[in-house]
């Protein structure tokens, strides 16, 4: 490996990596955005600075140089050795309890011992991303608790973890590193600046390093009080856990034993039927048939809520006729890949290998699915569009009146179906991210920016899109797909009504959604993608905000699916296609996906390969209308007949609830992917086989606790709308 490219992947870590500090929780854009920068500095400068930084932050833990240092055996130790906090200007109680420590350790107590060996220390691998020194956690919480076959250990103050920040220059970037500290907890973090800064000068005057390090700050790990908003979420939640017992025990106790009197009654008839032989009766009286009893408001009301009834509906694999059943596979596969994309995504920030892993997984060909998973959202665009078309334009065709149907029910019902689990996802992310874990990694205030508080109500109105700091980061797909449905009325009813001038229509949007990112890219000199490939640096650093998220960029494949939604609409799924034209169609939207997929390979790895300005802006007009139309022929091909063995592979019955679930799963996965990483005690090497598990272990939590969402939350909203507003349901 070159100096220079061994720079470049040092340099990587200025956003995802020791930038952080271990209780800051990055941001959705940081996790997704990889930018870097040219070096400006020789490779042998930076590693001397993180060795020298090793040396030091090592002694500070070593018990032995530290025991040496408080009972001095030569001059020169007896003139720098300042390790008891005499004339320090720190609290009356952490001067105390800091000598207390500094004795035991010369008095070679186990509990001393023990406070240093839970502090951070550095370890191998510094070079390739172990930047990170977290100490032992939860040893530093057990200094007092004894083990079997160790000596006792009673320090008589408690202790806290802290996160120790210092300033460290590498090239011409100032970074700011953390390092894991076991303190008494009397010692705030300005007290524990004012020691170990001078700690830090009298070890630096005991070793041959040429760099000095000084503590900018800190901070230290508390138990989060429960406050208020912890307060109205567990009563909200205890509210829905009530009415869900309450439901579910209605449904099992009443209403299936209900079930099973009426079918052992029926059971009974047929058997004296069949008794009677040719004597039974060919018209049964109207007396002897029980008439179907009309469930009362209440009743609805309750099974509304019951789990066993909605976790029936979730789990069942039958489908309606005239069902688009590819649709399923699609949509579980696409909601996997966004998984597997958020897997690296988030993983990231948590590395000890993280310098190097990133460049080697870029190089590889099969990784180009993984850092372009990004395209797995319009996926959902495409079929989001589509299916509004198939299923709308129907609808109109059953209506009545000029208008066909309800347009206010068309919104309210889309808002239903989408907001209430969102919500309360939103909500148990804001009150309650922050007792879900620990650790030294752990966000103190959880996972949501200042709980929220100036950004929530932009998600209600599904707007958060549209400015630069917003709340739950993927919620973003969420607001561009109410926002595309909002406007879908614009070019269903001209197909509806005049289905030549309706394709215009559509056409004109679809211009409108690729001149629009092709322009911003061109004017902001945007990268093909979050990795880069191209592009200036303040292109890569304005590529999230002002392209990624906005609608006028995001539109297109929502668009081609309204095309090809309402092709099947009018062809009714009934479209004969010759063998060989079939064949050439799959083979050039197979092509067009690859070229998507794969086609950034080289500008992604070589800088000399790099897109221009004006290549870049015109992947970015059109990749994703490219994508959306290679996802729709799919779809278009496997409902007409013309799908062949892939139409049998997305329409496997076991694909059916894991569908049902997959807008759970994305609301739920990035509160499973934060939690895990969020309380890990040590950093993660990354290599195949620890992502496969990740990988698979996410998938699965997130698909269980979507499951719980959707018969928590989900199905009963969409009950109670059922009820209410007497709506039958449809597929």
């Amino acid at each position: 490996m070159s100096g220079e490219r061994f720079a470049v992947f040092l340099l990587i870590v200025v956003c995802l990596d020791v930038s952080m500090s271990f209780q800051q929780v990055p941001s959705y854009e940081d996790r997704l955005t990889f930018r870097l920068y040219p070096p400006h500095a020789s490779q042998t400068n930076d590693t001397n600075v993180l060795l020298d930084l090793k040396s030091v932050i090592n002694k500070i833990h070593d018990p032995d140089f530290l025991r040496e240092m408080a009972i001095p055996r030569d001059q020169k130790l007896y003139q720098t050795a300042r390790l008891y906090a005499d004339n320090y200007n720190v609290s009356e109680t952490c001067r105390e309890h800091w000598n207390r420590t500094i004795a035991g350790l010369t008095r070679n107590e186990f509990w001393a011992i023990k406070m240093l060996d839970a502090g951070g220390k550095i370890g191998p691998g510094i070079l390739e991303g172990n930047t990170k020194w977290l100490g032992s956690y939860d040893e530093c919480f057990r200094i007092d608790r004894s083990f079997p076959g160790l000596p006792p250990s009673n320090s008589g103050f408690e202790t806290q973890f802290c996160g120790l920040k210092t300033n460290v220059k590498i090239s011409f970037i100032p970074l700011k590193v953390d390092f894991a500290v076991c303190a008494p907890k009397a010692c705030s973090p300005e007290d524990l600046k004012h020691l170990y800064n001078d700690l830090l000068a009298t070890i630096e005057k005991l070793l041959p390093i040429q760099n000095s390090f000084r503590i900018s700050g800190g901070s230290c790990r508390s138990d989060p009080e429960i406050d208020t908003r912890a307060v109205v979420a567990m009563v909200v939640l205890g509210l829905f856990g009530v009415l869900l017992l309450v439901g579910t025990l209605y449904d099992v106790l009443v209403t299936q034993r209900d079930h099973r009197k009426e079918q052992a009654k029926s059971e009974i008839m047929s058997d004296h039927t069949a008794s009677q032989g040719e004597k039974a009766p060919l018209l049964i009286s109207q007396d002897t048939k029980s008439a179907p009893k009309e469930d009362s408001v209440l009743r609805k009301l309750l099974l509304s809520f019951s789990v066993y009834s909605n976790g029936k509906k979730i789990l069942q694999v039958k489908q309606s006729a005239g069902a688009l059943t590819a649709l399923n596979g699609i949509r579980f596969l696409s909601i996997s890949w966004v998984v597997l994309g958020h897997t690296f995504a988030f993983v990231y920030n948590n590395l000890s290998n993280g310098f190097v892993v990133l460049p080697d997984l870029i190089r590889r060909w099969t990784f180009q699915a993984v850092i372009n998973a990004l395209v797995s959202v319009d996926s959902f665009f495409a079929l989001s569009g589509l299916l509004l078309a198939y299923l709308t334009l129907k609808e109109m065709k059953r209506g009545k009146g000029k208008l066909r149907i309800n347009w206010l029910m068309f919104y309210f019902h889309r808002f239903w179906r989408l907001t209430p689990v969102y919500m309360i996802l939103v909500m148990i992310s804001i009150c309650l991210s922050r007792y879900f874990g620990d650790g030294p990694l752990y966000p103190e205030n959880g996972f949501e920016e200042n709980f929220c508080k100036d950004t929530w109500w932009k998600n209600l109105l599904y707007i958060n899109n549209l400015f630069e700091k917003s709340c739950f980061g993927v919620s973003w797909y969420l607001a561009n797909d109410m926002q595309f449905f909002v406007l879908s009325p614009l070019m269903l009813i001209p197909l509806y009504f005049h289905y030549p001038i309706g394709i215009v229509v559509c056409f004109v949007w679809l211009l409108g959604s690729a001149i629009a990112p092709g322009v911003i890219s061109n004017v902001l000199d945007l990268p093909p993608t979050t990795s880069g490939g191209g592009g200036s640096a303040q292109g890569r650093a304005d590529y999230f905000q002002n392209y990624y998220v906005r609608p006028y960029c995001r539109m297109g494949p929502y668009i081609v699916g309204i095309i090809v939604g309402s092709l099947l609409y009018k062809t009714d799924c009934k479209v004969k296609i010759n063998k060989f034209l079939n064949l050439l169609l799959w083979l050039v939207f197979t092509t067009l996906a690859i070229l998507v997929l794969y086609g950034l390979r080289d500008p992604l790895n070589f800088p000399e390969d790099a897109l221009n300005r004006d290549v870049s802006a015109l992947y970015n007009a059109t990749h994703k209308i490219v994508w959306g139309a290679c996802v729709c022929w799919v779809i278009f091909a496997c409902a007409t007949g013309n799908g062949g063995f892939i139409n049998t592979l997305l329409s496997w019955s076991a694909f059916v609830p894991l569908a049902r679930l997959s807008y759970c799963i994305y609301l739920t996965h990035y509160l499973v992917l934060a939690t895990y990483y969020s309380s890990q005690r040590t950093l993660l090497y990354l290599d195949d086989f620890n992502v496969i598990y990740l990988f698979l272990g996410h998938l699965v939590l997130s698909t269980m606790t979507a499951f719980v969402a959707s018969i928590s939350f989900e199905a009963p909203m969409m009950g109670l709308e059922k009820v209410i507003f007497k709506r039958d349901r449809r597929n």
